[in-house]
């Protein structure tokens, strides 16, 4: 019996507790969530919908290879109207962008792994605009270098005074012909030679109670890590905005770099570092994973596929409520309205 009655007040305890958190602004899915949130320690979590409201904006279009800047605006514009799923991205640059949607011969959709699409359009025999006959790719101006001509021109100042801002750079390029964009396996491949055409810059909107959010995990006595796939540049200069590390500068690696570390190496630049950028899903899963062998209870915020796998590995995996369905089904707790600011204080609740 008085086992029974322990349980009993237990979940009762754990029932007030996921009512009292929801009137802070969380969502509890699983009841145990309540308990995880008074062991959390280290706190992982993507810019964007966190830092940032997830509010994406064509900023800048600097245009490359000698043409005018309405030319690229309007390539750019039909590309993103182009592709089979748009996302964020091609959105904003259909907002700002004119264009049609043109009937393409082959595509390699987005994939948070390669950081790259790209269209090829056959020209007017295949139902394609005559101007845009070729192969067009858009994706992160430091993967695409390696798949350039010579003749790259004087753009990496312009994208690196960009990235310092905290803006978001693609860089847009092209070959004249159609190539193909898989090799022999099936797998993608980045075209050789491309022509850069333009470079363009996006911004998203810092959260107002960003640095407040952040003081509030301090508190709390929570280590915050940005886990993202942008440029880890774009991502500190984010991070200094909303004060992630109170005045000092936070350690930044990249996911090329993680690449190259061994076992050893890996696990302390996951304990030390602050900002991860240019991390892929696998990259992001092991990250979590290696805090979690140091006996750190982590928590993962997340809201896209490319979440899930770390969600997943996560102590405690938190969702919000505009991301996918699948990120939102492995979530212990969903944030409605996307609500982060709401969880320091659901931390706190979950101590108390």
């Amino acid at each position: 019996a008085a086992f029974a009655g322990a349980v009993a007040a237990v979940m009762l305890a754990y029932a007030l507790g996921a009512v009292r958190i929801a009137d802070k602004g969380a969502l509890v899915q699983r009841s145990n969530a309540v308990e995880s949130l008074c062991h959390v320690d280290v706190l992982c979590l993507d810019k964007s919908g966190t830092l940032t409201a997830n509010k994406i904006r064509l900023n800048t279009v600097a245009a490359l290879a000698d043409l005018d800047e309405s030319r690229v605006r309007l390539m750019l514009g039909t590309y993103a109207r182009s592709v089979s799923a748009g996302n964020r991205t091609t959105e904003a640059i259909v907002a700002a962008c004119d264009g049609s949607r043109t009937r393409f011969e082959e595509e390699v959709p987005f994939s948070s792994a390669r950081k790259w699409s790209a269209l090829a359009f056959g020209g007017p025999d295949s139902g394609s605009d005559e101007d845009l006959a070729g192969t067009y790719v858009l994706g992160a101006p430091e993967v695409l270098t390696s798949a350039l001509g010579p003749a790259e021109g004087a753009w990496q100042a312009m994208a690196r005074e960009w990235t310092g801002k905290g803006q978001r750079v693609l860089l847009f390029a092209y070959l004249p012909q159609l190539v193909a964009l898989s090799g022999a396996d099936g797998q993608a491949r980045l075209p050789a030679g491309l022509v850069p055409l333009g470079l363009v810059a996006f911004t998203d909107e810092l959260r107002p109670d960003a640095r407040a959010t952040l003081d509030g995990f301090r508190q709390a006595g929570i280590q915050v890590k940005i886990i993202s796939g942008d440029s880890p540049h774009t991502v500190a200069a984010l991070a200094r905005q909303a004060g992630l590390e109170d005045g000092a500068e936070p350690r930044v690696i990249s996911g090329p770099e993680l690449a190259a570390l061994d076992e050893a190496q890996f696990a302390l630049a996951a304990r030390e570092a602050a900002i991860f950028g240019r991390i892929t899903p696998e990259q992001k899963q092991r990250l979590v994973r290696a805090l979690r062998d140091h006996g750190h209870y982590v928590a993962m915020t997340g809201d896209g596929v490319n979440d899930v796998l770390a969600l997943k590995q996560a102590k405690l995996s938190i969702a919000m409520q505009s991301g996918t369905p699948a990120a939102r089904n492995v979530a212990d707790i969903v944030l409605p309205g996307d609500s982060f600011g709401a969880l320091p204080e659901a931390f706190l609740e979950g101590q108390r």
